[in-house]
């Protein structure tokens, strides 16, 4: 929209990228200290809130440093957030399985991002049709920030989904997720088993 050269517009870039490493770093010492799941869920709150500043800031003659400060606390939560998830997929998960356990998270991870970017993407275009100057403009800063209020939706309902994170009982820890399986198959009463 401001019309940026590629260099002015990577170093614009630069600034969300050093909160999201700032913010994976500092998750992994929390998340030693207090638990993943505590650490978790307040990533995703502070991304969530960064999320809904960064949409409140956007406006057609707004600069890009009006956007900064939601861009920063953003990233910070979104830094936490990516770590943390990682580690809560290998919970209670046999070393063994542990890459199996990655590619799970990896795979759902990628095809989350795709799907929900093409959400947000038809959010973002919604209205845009025969729109033409200014009214474009508009229009299109009104799509981003409906689509950048979705995506804080989103990391709400995803904070809420960890609410639920349990740590595995002790005894289960390391324990092949076959055999919990074929454990939890054999306890049902016998009539289950059809």
């Amino acid at each position: 929209m401001h019309g940026y050269d590629a260099l002015p517009a990577g170093l614009a870039c630069l600034v969300p990228m050093v909160a999201i490493a700032v913010g994976s770093q500092t998750a992994g010492r929390l998340a030693t200290r207090y638990g993943i799941r505590a650490v978790l869920i307040a990533g995703l709150v502070v991304g969530a809130v960064g999320t809904v500043v960064v949409g409140a800031s956007m406006a057609v003659d707004a600069s890009y440093l009006a956007l900064v400060p939601g861009l920063v606390v953003m990233g910070l939560g979104q830094g936490a957030g990516y770590t943390l998830m990682f580690g809560a997929a290998a919970l209670g998960v046999a070393p063994q399985e542990q890459g199996a356990a990655s590619g799970v998270a990896s795979t759902s991870q990628q095809v989350g991002g795709a799907v929900g970017l093409a959400l947000l993407v038809a959010v973002a275009g919604a209205g845009l049709d025969g729109q033409r100057g200014e009214a474009l403009r508009a229009a299109t800063t009104d799509g981003l920030r409906t689509a950048v209020f979705v995506a804080a939706a989103g990391i709400v309902v995803t904070a809420l989904v960890a609410l639920g994170l349990r740590r595995p009982a002790p005894e289960r820890v390391g324990e092949p997720v076959a055999e919990r399986a074929t454990e939890a198959v054999d306890s049902r009463p016998a009539a289950a088993h059809v």
